[in-house]
């Protein structure tokens, strides 16, 4: 897969050499594994360690939002080590809700790697569940984290990332013009000795709609331009496959498994990418075609 990540790197950094970009590649491997091995080690995290292994970047930002009693929503992509932000958070006393796969196909270790730390600190939701429990916690306040950067669904906005058309949650437009609630971007840059630095930054888009949705892509995108060896690159891979699978199925289904399991060969491909405006006007699937 090496070759398809390098194909999209070479178009996301054109001014830089074959070399580079592979050491760029390489860096990025090295946070990612960084980042399942933090998944083992967030067992040995307490309220006694956790003040020596963080850094932090406009903390003033969150405890601003929290303390506007409206609700917070953090809008996590897929970088650095994310899965430990929420358990950081939480540790340090944020009252933390993130929502989260059930891993049901994954081996017993990894499962309870991955939740079984999140829950021993806070609330742990799964995507089939019903989200009556979103609007309680934004009701009271509380801090809710998920990543836009996942699967959008039909519901989701067609929007450019990195100069290809992919499907964005848009939820967190959503979410803020239903509930009034506020937009925080927040990312766990990993660092040396399993130490971590966490940033946030205020989110207030000129529109609560898809053009909202475009900016904070736009946001995304120059936070991994800013750090390129930080940002999940298997992302970007995964949704523009997406869209290519999307494109030949003619709509969206509501499963992420059905593209998945529909993908060919050609959809990986870094130079297939679709035209914007053809493929933002594809829409939900027929639920008969769903089913299919």
């Amino acid at each position: 897969m090496n070759s398809v990540y390098l194909g999209h790197l070479s178009r996301v950094f054109p001014d830089r050499s074959p070399a580079r970009l592979r050491y760029l590649l390489k860096g990025y491997w090295r946070v990612h594994q960084r980042a399942l091995l933090g998944l083992f080690y967030s067992g040995r995290l307490s309220r006694e360690n956790v003040p020596g292994i963080v850094s932090w970047e406009n903390r003033d930002f969150l405890d601003e939002a929290v303390n506007e009693g409206k609700g917070v929503l953090l809008l996590v992509p897929h970088f650095g080590d994310e899965r430990t932000l929420h358990i950081l958070l939480a540790i340090t006393g944020y009252t933390m809700h993130v929502i989260s796969s059930r891993y049901a196909d994954a081996p017993e270790i990894l499962r309870k790697a991955r939740l079984s730390v999140s829950r021993r600190w806070h609330h742990v939701a799964f995507p089939d569940e019903p989200l009556r429990w979103v609007y309680d916690g934004i009701e009271r306040g509380e801090v809710i984290q998920i990543s836009p950067t996942g699967w959008g669904g039909p519901k989701g906005h067609w929007v450019e990332s990195f100069g290809v058309p992919v499907l964005a949650s848009s939820t967190p437009v959503r979410l803020a013009k239903s509930t009034g609630c506020r937009l925080l971007i927040a990312y766990n840059r990993v660092l040396p000795g399993m130490k971590n630095h966490m940033a946030f930054h205020r989110f207030d888009p000129e529109n609560l709609d898809v053009n909202g949705t475009g900016q904070l892509f736009a946001k995304f995108e120059a936070i991994a331009k800013q750090y390129p060896e930080q940002y999940n690159w298997m992302n970007l891979v995964i949704r523009h496959r997406e869209t290519n699978t999307i494109a030949r199925l003619g709509g969206i289904p509501r499963d992420e498994s059905v593209v998945e399991a529909a993908a060919v060969h050609a959809d990986w491909d870094p130079a297939n990418i679709k035209d914007f405006q053809t493929i933002s006007s594809t829409s939900a699937l027929p639920v008969s075609t769903r089913e299919e």
